[in-house]
């Protein structure tokens, strides 16, 4: 062996151990990482849908989903649990929440959640809306952080629109504002209640009110009235008509007012006389007719006249000497005998009255304002008092007394 030769086996022997060495712990090495390796676990996980594989030597779900980089909060939903035991073909889900805004008809609150969709969180919330409430966001729209969510309530109540009632639903706030939602415009004579400016609330009844009005023109008829006049060429009680009455006519122009197409009132504009009435005339006799009074023990009879208040003196104006007294005077007619036994059938010219026989004594001779003298000769079981009952021949004269205050006088 030269030298040479020499030389090399001495240096093949120097690197042989070293690579040796080398190579088991290569070996070793490799024996470790397979092992290592073969001992993990395969899991997935779903990332708010998202899925990714991966092998794990994580004990817990918790440990397995800080390895792949998700920090779990207080909110998130993760299934299985947080300390669930890792296993080999695990799928773990993993939703991450997010902080919603929800502003329910001005009331706010903040919530978190993991639901997909504006629907689901809602639901989640046990919060219900109505067909006619209005969203900010559609209900399927999907959720993400920050989402403000705003749900304006609808209410219900009646809008009588003119003569039509109907039930309505609104998300408006004041009157004015439902009647622009409604596109009802109001002219200036039309009225609305409540006002525009008034709050909505829930059942309230609005009103609209269309006023119109336009102009109208009618004839109408005028009455005659009946005029008496006297005559002292005929006995009293005695009428004539000397005169027939004509009625009249006129054009009367009316404002009329309508109400939802119904006339509410009528304004009269003017008037137009387009034919005068002519009264009718009637004498009365004024004669005067002596009687003999039949009063039971009244003083002697005297003769009585009858004459018209105003046709002497004696009947219109009072006597200077006599008690008097104020009394609330009445008329009557229809004949018959008095209490007294005046026949006031077979002299219907004849004044009498019937007084309260306390207060004026039967047989007496009075003055009455308006009426003239006569005899007080007849009671009535309405007549207490100061009442006096002045008699006429007929109905109308009765009428046209009417009620009145009087002045009576008792002359003897």
């Amino acid at each position: 062996m030269t030298m040479e030769n020499s030389s090399n086996v001495a240096q093949s022997s120097k690197w042989k151990l070293p690579i040796m060495i080398a190579g088991f712990v290569i070996v070793v090495a490799l024996v470790f990482y397979f092992v290592f390796e073969g001992t993990k676990n395969d899991i997935t996980i779903v990332n708010a849908g998202e899925k990714t594989e991966s092998r794990t030597h994580a004990k817990t779900v918790s440990e397995a989903l800080d390895e792949a980089g998700i920090k779990v909060s207080a909110h998130d939903e993760v299934a299985p649990g947080k300390n669930a035991e890792i296993k080999d073909g695990m799928e773990i889900k993993y939703l991450p929440a997010r902080q919603i805004t929800i502003n329910d008809n001005g009331t706010e609150k903040n919530v978190w959640s993991t639901k997909s969709n504006v629907a689901d969180l809602l639901k989640d919330e046990n919060i219900t809306t109505r067909p006619h409430d209005v969203l900010s966001v559609s209900l399927d729209d999907k959720l993400k952080d920050g989402l403000e969510i705003d749900i304006n309530r609808a209410i219900q109540l009646s809008l009588q629109n003119g003569a039509k009632k109907d039930t309505v639903w609104t998300t408006k706030t004041q009157v004015g504002d439902l009647l622009s939602e409604k596109n009802i415009k109001l002219d200036k004579d039309d009225r609305v209640s409540p006002a525009k400016d008034s709050n909505l609330k829930e059942k309230m009844t609005v009103q609209v009110t269309y006023v119109d009005s336009k102009a109208d023109k009618k004839k109408e008829q005028i009455k005659f009235n009946t005029v008496y006049k006297e005559d002292d060429s005929l006995n009293q009680g005695t009428e004539k008509v000397v005169r027939e009455g004509k009625t009249g006519e006129k054009v009367i122009e009316y404002k009329v007012t309508f109400e939802n197409g119904k006339e509410k009132k009528r304004d009269i504009i003017k008037e137009n006389i387009t034919s005068a009435k002519t009264d009718k005339v009637v004498v009365r006799g004024t004669k005067e007719k002596a009687v003999v009074s039949k009063i039971a023990n009244a003083k002697p009879a005297k003769k009585v006249t009858t004459t018209n208040t105003s046709s002497h003196k004696s009947s219109s104006k009072a006597p200077s000497n006599g008690k008097t007294f104020t009394m609330e005077s009445t008329a009557y007619s229809g004949g018959g005998v008095t209490a007294t036994g005046i026949n006031l059938s077979a002299n219907p010219g004849m004044k009498v009255v019937a007084v309260d026989p306390s207060i004026i004594p039967l047989g007496s001779r009075v003055w009455v304002e308006g009426y003239g003298e006569a005899i007080a000769g007849d009671t009535g079981g309405a007549i207490k008092g100061n009442i006096v009952d002045v008699y006429f021949s007929n109905e109308s004269s009765c009428y046209s007394w009417g009620r009145r205050t009087v002045t009576v006088k008792v002359l003897n």
